[in-house]
């Protein structure tokens, strides 16, 4: 994963992307990634038997290094912010930042039990985030800026989260973009980014490769998803609610807009994210409610007649 100042670089530079945190957020955060850091013996080179000992925030430094074009790891914010403790408690917010999303990937990758060291380093940082009002936070081993925190462990997080762990892995690739196109502020990419992710749970629930939203919608009908409740209200449910993302890429997201080329103020772009986790996660709802198998009272019912 390219560091959070390589991804974000322009917009960090053109201050479309504003960093900021406490000392003592920086401090509580340096103490959780020292809890999270193990010692291990590596194998630097593979076709020779010789071993090293080190450990997470040696291989982050190194990665870092590496990843960054740097010699030696070091910030122009302070005087000898030099190597990944000084870089992370002295240097710009921003390095901080990518100290913690390199640092959440080596853990992720190491042993059996790295996933879940992981998440649980990650629920901690947020954790730290949350209590000092710090508005970013760490998803799938990316911050994002929020907003709101009722939308973002709401709806924003909670969405992308279903996305990951059901499988739908092209929406919940095209939402995470489209959080992170907000962050940058490429408010025109955010909704359409954040509609592809709508469409592409559509399709991947009805089994589709093609279609128009509107299509979509139709199938996603038929085929007994909104039979819960009346047809009338199913069929006004598609044209009046679930599509209510369309009309965003359609009037504001789109790059065919003729002469009335539309400039995207960023509370329509956030809207997008937030409409496209909620509309996302009912989608799901409504996919795991008719794929449910069926309970096993039923089936010794039949047995017993």
């Amino acid at each position: 994963m390219q560091p959070f100042s390589i991804r974000h670089g322009k917009a960090l530079l053109e201050q479309r992307v504003r960093v900021s945190m406490k000392n003592r957020l920086r401090a509580r955060l340096w103490m959780t990634i020292q809890s999270f850091n193990e010692n291990y013996w590596h194998q630097p080179d593979p076709s020779d038997n010789w071993s090293a000992k080190t450990n997470h925030v040696d291989q982050t430094e190194s990665k870092l290094k590496r990843l960054l074009g740097l010699l030696e790891l070091s910030s122009r914010a302070a005087e000898g912010a030099v190597g990944i403790e000084a870089y992370f408690l002295k240097g710009y917010p921003s390095c901080a930042l990518e100290v913690i999303e390199q640092f959440a990937e080596e853990i992720a990758e190491f042993g059996e039990s790295g996933k879940d060291n992981a998440v649980k380093f990650q629920a901690e940082v947020n954790d730290a985030m949350f209590a000092f009002e710090c508005p970013w936070r760490l998803s799938d081993g990316r911050f994002f800026q929020i907003d709101a925190d009722f939308f973002h462990n709401e709806i924003v997080q909670k969405g992308e989260d279903m996305l990951r762990e059901k499988g739908f892995e092209g929406a919940h690739d095209e939402f995470r973009e489209a959080r992170e196109d907000l962050s940058d502020g490429r408010t025109k990419d955010v909704i359409l980014k954040a509609f592809k992710s709508f469409e592409s749970s559509l399709k991947t629930v009805l089994k589709q490769h093609s279609g128009d939203v509107t299509e979509l919608l139709r199938l996603f009908r038929e085929a007994g998803y909104l039979d819960d409740i009346p047809e009338a209200q199913a069929k006004a449910m598609c044209k009046q609610v679930l599509a209510s993302i369309a009309t965003l890429r359609n009037e504001l997201g789109g790059h065919g807009q003729g002469n009335a080329v539309v400039d995207v103020p960023r509370p329509y772009a956030a809207l997008a994210v937030h409409l496209a986790g909620s509309l996302n996660q009912f989608i799901l709802d409504q996919y795991l409610r008719k794929t449910m198998v069926a309970p096993i009272t039923s089936a010794t019912n039949e047995n017993i007649q």
